[in-house]
């Protein structure tokens, strides 16, 4: 290739850069990256933004901010934030001295979804700071008393309905409310589809017609501050032996893991991960498998909350207390909170004691080839519209340090992928139904620490 070549790549190269960071205006601009919409600094450039609504709307009562629904910011010259959010009408006038933040919303007002753009400069002119501004078009909408059909997510949220036999009837006060939570939700699942990292899809799973508010209260329930503080274990030994770890491996297939189950509306995930891997223990040591009791340390486990939330850490040594557990066919489960009705003559299992294991995932691995399937503590935003694949989220949808969810870990493998090659990963059991997700499992990405699946991971002991 000759000089004048070379010199014409190099000029092509600077002109098609040039047109790429071009925006609108003339300002330099950068890809779309989308932003948690709890994150403090997009709840600040929302509340200026409704803030800046108020200014320019000829309105009697002031607005102000529900919630954000999604956020994302762009490199402008500075930082662009393109919000939605939902606001809705008070019951402070303009003229009032009140701050927006003690107004009280006009439940009889009808709630807006706004499409909202802040511009925030951080170079200076004269020495003064350039203030944030509300950039044009503002567009918002007010949430319709009915749905029509040619709304564009009718006909998606209809075969929702049918597929999961919600019974709100079409455009009563529910079926509205409920349509508006699904579009919202179809819009973060598309948002987690675009940004996915491993060969997860998600969509219109049987959650899909609940906040993730909603969703967590009812389905999730780890309670890392439970009554009392996590006890300390003593950390698990990883085998001795110097034998290669399989490349595959499922403790379904050894018969050490029963049937997916329910918690159904109650915050017992910790009571499902427990006795999911004593299940697990005691088939292994006892070559026998038993279904166990949740209900009977949901009523019975004074150290956890029940309904309301546990750790299994505090549920081995309960469980200990107790003397063991019942199996699910002498106490079954029925997800609310009930007075205790332990019969020690029809405990069939006990444990001897439980310990913390390794966080390192190559390490477990070994352990759960070894040992058998290991309870974990998992942020389960991601969950709530999973549909099937290996989840490799990034962190800044799924904060390791959140966990809210216990699960069950019992195998795990290689899928390969499209885009991004070998997806490892591990085959977690959840308890919310056979319908949900790969058949009752989760399929998360190994190697990652995925929304801090690694860092809560314990096991009961049997001898």
């Amino acid at each position: 290739m000759n000089c004048f070549s070379n010199m014409f790549l190099a000029c092509l190269s600077v002109f098609l850069l040039a047109i790429a960071c071009e925006g609108f205006g003339g300002r330099k601009a950068g890809g779309l990256t989308y932003v948690n919409p709890e994150d403090l600094e997009v709840q600040a450039y929302a509340n200026f933004a409704v803030d800046e609504v108020n200014k320019r709307r000829n309105g009697f009562f002031k607005e102000k901010l529900v919630e954000v629904r999604q956020a994302q910011s762009q490199v402008v010259m500075g930082k662009m934030f393109h919000l939605n959010v939902t606001i809705q009408s008070t019951l402070c006038k303009k003229t009032d001295n009140t701050e927006l933040e003690d107004c009280k919303f006009d439940q009889n007002a009808k709630k807006e979804r706004c499409s909202l753009r802040v511009w925030v400069q951080p170079f200076l002119e004269l020495g003064v700071p350039v203030p944030p501004t509300l950039e044009d078009p503002i567009i918002c909408t007010k949430e319709s008393s009915k749905i029509s059909e040619s709304d564009s997510r009718f006909q998606e949220f209809e075969d929702f309905r049918a597929k999961f036999e919600r019974k709100y009837e079409v455009n009563s006060e529910e079926y509205v409310q409920k349509y508006y939570i699904f579009s919202d939700n179809m819009d973060t699942a598309k948002t987690y589809n675009e940004m996915e990292q491993g060969t997860a899809t998600y969509g219109a799973s049987k959650f899909a017609d609940m906040t993730p508010a909603e969703f967590k209260e009812k389905h999730t329930g780890l309670k890392v501050d439970a009554k009392k503080p996590t006890p300390h274990m003593r950390q698990g030994k990883l085998p001795a032996s110097t034998s290669p770890t399989p490349a595959s491996f499922d403790w379904r297939t050894k018969g050490a893991v029963t049937p997916v189950k329910n918690q159904a509306s109650c915050g017992s995930c910790w009571a499902f991960s427990t006795t999911g891997n004593i299940e697990g223990q005691w088939m292994i040591k006892k070559k026998h498998l038993l279904s166990l009791s949740e209900q009977q340390l949901v009523d019975c486990d004074k150290l956890d909350s029940g309904c309301e939330g546990g750790l299994p850490s505090n549920a081995y040594e309960s469980i200990i207390s107790m003397g063991g557990l019942e199996p699910e066919s002498q106490y079954k489960y029925k997800g609310v909170d009930e007075k205790c009705e332990l019969d020690k003559a029809d405990i069939k299992v006990y444990i001897n004691g439980s310990v913390n294991i390794t966080s390192d995932e190559s390490k477990m691995t070994t352990w759960l080839h070894s040992n058998g399937p290991i309870s974990i503590g998992i942020n389960a935003a991601m969950m709530q519209f999973y549909m099937g694949g290996v989840a490799h989220p990034f962190k800044i949808f799924c904060n390791p340090g959140s966990l809210d969810h216990g699960v069950l870990i019992v195998g795990y493998g290689t899928k390969a992928g499209i885009i991004w090659g070998e997806n490892p990963y591990w085959i977690i059991k959840n308890s919310w139904g056979p319908d949900w997700g790969e058949e009752g499992y989760y399929l998360a990405y190994r190697g990652d620490g995925v929304c801090g699946l690694n860092t809560m991971c314990t096991s009961a002991e049997v001898e």
